[in-house]
């Protein structure tokens, strides 16, 4: 548990300066270009799915089937880090040849795919070749090695972003190729630092029992993503480029909290397949404390959003994006449902159950498609973040319904989840911006108190040994 902590700390890194430096960014970049960044994320979630055909998802899991064979665990790596190589070629040239006329069949706007959004394929490719690496550090509980090359990333992506536009003064082109040229860089380091580890080796057998694990997921996560990034479509199909580049930024922001969300799920994944692996007596007590962890920082994260939202104009004084800040109370309620919906998406993935959702995907895709086409015409962006909170409690259901091993809040966490209810709902339906900005605020430092009271000791004391190896 201690070292989860850790992995979620160092996680915080990447969305903390999303945020920080978003308002830079935003006066950076011209409308379009920062509409072409947007659409094109979305994108790439998208086409995530595909890339490697989930194999690195296969790797997450099966490494702790052959938890007594480090010899397969091994062999395991070089193959699907093989695979993943010969994907990432691919995917190359044919975006190279179908790029243009992919994004011109996608989007109604004519988003240019080169040069920018094929600069983006590229440190998006390469990134999940260094992540690859990740997922192997985090399996074996590599702490310090893995945060520093993730603090390496991280920040040598956006010192680069800032010096082209401080220091070199350069176009928007630039600014993509500084994190092209990062991740290049740190994928390099990591290679020529683990040359041995990262010897081609194609086996028949063991990518065949990756793709016999991972491909079951494919139709799931095409469905999954497809819901989560359709309303950008409806958005961008049915308002104004004023009005979606304002939801654009909207995205930006809750997106550093779904890369929080990612970052935790790294993070407790290998505590909680080893823990699920096992037929322990205290086996659902166990669970149930990396399921306590997950909705504290779910909840701290939420209460940060809502706080920073409700605050931006601090942060951000900009013409074009005055006024985003009465949709951050709707945004935390329609996300809350998504923490308790992560949680219980890892157990059903380690269970092998999500092809089980699929045709309930597909019938609520079509659900969600009515109400964004009915509701963003007649409440614009309001419309589409009452779909994504109905969507999301739906899938709660659902989800906890198919899981076999079924576990619930303690009951301190389930006091801080109607907290968190009762104090949004509250800044919902006053008018009053002064108190609401106050009041998010309070409430932000509320739970972050409750959370650090809970596990201060274990964090302080995996600082203290991570100092001590450094």
């Amino acid at each position: 548990m201690k070292k989860t902590v850790i992995y979620t700390l160092v996680g915080l890194l990447s969305p903390a300066l999303t945020l920080l430096l978003l308002p830079i960014y935003l006066k950076y970049l011209t409308t379009n270009e920062y509409i072409i960044l947007a659409l094109t994320n979305s994108f790439l979630a998208v086409f995530s799915i595909i890339l490697n055909l989930k194999v690195d998802q296969a790797f997450r899991t099966i490494y702790f089937y052959h938890a007594e064979n480090p010899t397969k665990q091994l062999a395991l790596f070089r193959n699907l880090f093989s695979f993943q190589l010969v994907s990432f070629l691919i995917w190359m040239v044919l975006f190279y040849f179908l790029g243009n006329s992919l994004f011109d069949l996608i989007y109604k706007n004519k988003i240019v795919f080169f040069p920018y959004a094929f600069i983006m394929l590229a440190s998006f490719l390469i990134g999940t070749l260094s992540n690859f690496y990740f997922i192997y550090l985090q399996n074996k509980l590599e702490v310090k090695k893995y945060s520093w090359y993730f603090f390496a990333t991280i920040l040598l992506s956006h010192l680069l972003q800032l010096f082209c536009i401080f220091i070199f003064k350069l176009d928007f082109e630039w600014f993509l190729l500084a994190a092209l040229f990062s991740n290049s860089f740190i994928f390099l380091l990591i290679y020529f630092k683990n040359r041995t580890l990262f010897k081609i080796e194609f086996s028949k057998s063991i990518i065949k029992e990756a793709l016999k694990f991972s491909l079951p997921f494919i139709p799931f996560l095409i469905l999954y993503n497809i819901e989560n990034q359709m309303d950008r479509f409806f958005i961008e199909k049915f308002l104004s480029l004023e009005e979606l580049a304002r939801y654009a930024v909207l995205l930006s922001i809750s997106t550093a909290i779904i890369t929080l969300f990612n970052s935790i799920d790294n993070a407790i994944r290998p505590e909680l397949f080893s823990i699920l692996s096992k037929n322990e007596t205290n086996k659902m007590q166990e669970i149930q404390k990396r399921m306590d962890f997950y909705l504290l920082v779910g909840l701290v994260s939420l209460s940060f959003l809502l706080a920073f939202g409700t605050n931006i104009h601090w942060f951000l004084n900009h013409e074009k994006y005055n006024g985003i800040n009465i949709y951050f109370t709707w945004i935390a309620l329609a996300f809350l449902p998504l923490i308790i919906l992560r949680f219980l998406a890892l157990i059903l993935i380690y269970e092998n159950k999500i092809s089980k959702i699929n045709y309930f995907s597909i019938l609520k895709i079509a659900f969600m498609c009515g109400f964004f086409w009915f509701l963003i015409p007649m409440f614009k962006i309001y419309g589409a973040l009452f779909t994504i909170g109905i969507s999301n409690v739906l899938n709660v259901i659902i989800f906890y319904k198919i899981v076999q091993t079924k576990v619930q809040p303690s009951r301190f966490v389930n006091y801080c989840i109607f907290l968190f209810i009762v104090i949004t709902i509250s800044l919902l339906v006053t008018n009053n911006a002064k108190f609401v900005s106050l009041v998010s605020v309070i409430q932000f430092v509320v739970f972050l108190l409750l959370f650090t009271k809970k596990y201060w000791n274990g964090i302080s004391e995996q600082f203290r040994l991570l100092k001590i190896k450094i």
